[in-house]
């Protein structure tokens, strides 16, 4: 008669471990989702009870579940069992005898080596780790130091740049020999000769307003039009003549470009939430390490507010001038880089006018501005 334990392929002394080993490899070669059926997995099921129950030499008894089944069928099936737990036992050995081989070929001096290799490579390990972290600090310092001569270096140009201008405007265009003398000399003996002969001629006849004005530099201050305003009353009053009407200046055009000034801060690197100083409308910037900003606001124009110190003869052609405000000379990026909301958004970093500006927290703080903006 078959056993409990011959249909596991186990043995009365063996731990349940090895047991449920048994059970779980037979229950996937017999499982009806991979070629098995239900009788077979019924079958290994009741063996593993019978034999955690110690019952493992017992005779084997057909569940009640097979009971009503075809009875050869089941036969060709244990059968089938047998044989692969024959297969496993064979395997089984054959690996225990590879495994004894390979432990006796191990033996000796062969473990204290790699030992010893394994401890050396681990200590060359932690030297290189220390050597990689010297390296890295050696290079961080060289790049803020590269920074500040790449800083210095762009505002000694733009000193130079500014001083070369200033100088060409002072001493106009150079003309060599007898053409210099004669625009030193000859040019204003001229002008002067003109003069008397004008004033010989008549100071009537001589417009002096229009004469003054070539000699001006400065354009006449244009007075800003004024309209007045006149409220309707009902018919059934007058308006008194002591009454004062109501007058509105039209702004100039200096008022309308004048933009509300910043709140600095110290904070670089990182987009935040503000509001102008004089008109509490919300804001988001970002300052650079040179002191300069970019600003975006409700109107969801992007600005450069340029750091004094750091104006340029030539900026980028996306870059509009529009004024001076604070210690700024403030540009409008209509198009280009850094001119949208998802130029930031799609860049971890973009250059404007040689100046590194990143888009750390620029969704949360344009978020916070579009709720803003819109009272939500």
């Amino acid at each position: 008669m078959t056993t409990f334990n011959e249909i596991l392929g186990t043995k009365s002394g063996d731990p349940e471990s090895t047991v449920k080993q048994r059970y779980k490899l037979l229950s996937v070669r017999v499982h009806p989702d991979k070629g098995g059926s239900k009788a077979l997995m019924h079958l290994v099921r009741h063996s593993y009870d019978n034999i955690i129950k110690g019952k493992g030499e017992h005779p084997l008894a057909i569940p009640s579940v097979s009971s009503g089944g075809n009875t050869t069928a089941l036969a060709r099936e244990l059968a089938a069992v047998k044989k692969e737990r024959d297969e496993f036992s064979a395997l089984n050995q054959l690996l225990k005898v590879q495994l004894n081989q390979s432990r006796k070929g191990n033996t000796g001096g062969s473990g204290i080596d790699y030992s010893r290799k394994i401890a050396q490579l681990e200590g060359e390990m932690v030297l290189l780790k220390e050597e990689r972290n010297r390296l890295q600090s050696q290079k961080d310092a060289a790049i803020v130091e590269q920074g500040k001569l790449a800083g210095e270096l762009r505002r000694a140009l733009s000193e130079n740049e500014m001083l070369e201008t200033e100088l060409e405007r002072n001493s106009g265009v150079k003309m060599p020999g007898a053409v210099q003398w004669a625009q030193k000399f000859w040019l204003p003996a001229m002008a002067m000769s003109s003069l008397i002969v004008v004033l010989f001629l008549g100071a009537s006849m001589v417009n002096w307003s229009a004469m003054t004005t070539w000699f001006d530099s400065e354009e006449p201050e244009v007075t800003p039009p004024t309209v007045r305003v006149v409220h309707a009353e009902p018919k059934n009053q007058t308006i008194a003549d002591n009454e004062p009407t109501i007058e509105e200046i039209v702004p100039t055009m200096e008022e309308t470009l004048r933009l509300p000034f910043l709140k600095l801060t110290s904070k670089t690197g990182v987009w935040s939430l503000a509001s102008y100083t004089e008109s509490n409308r919300p804001y988001i910037s970002i300052r650079s390490a040179n002191g300069s900003y970019i600003v975006n606001d409700c109107s969801g124009e992007f600005r450069l507010y340029l750091n004094e110190p750091l104006k340029p003869l030539r900026v980028a052609a996306n870059l509009i001038y529009l004024h001076q405000n604070q210690h700024f000379h403030v540009y409008r990026i209509p198009y280009g880089q850094g001119s949208s909301a998802d130029s930031w958004l799609q860049s971890r970093k973009l250059e404007i006018n040689d100046e590194l500006f990143t888009s750390e927290s620029f969704r949360d703080s344009r978020d916070a501005l579009l709720k803003k903006c819109t009272g939500a």
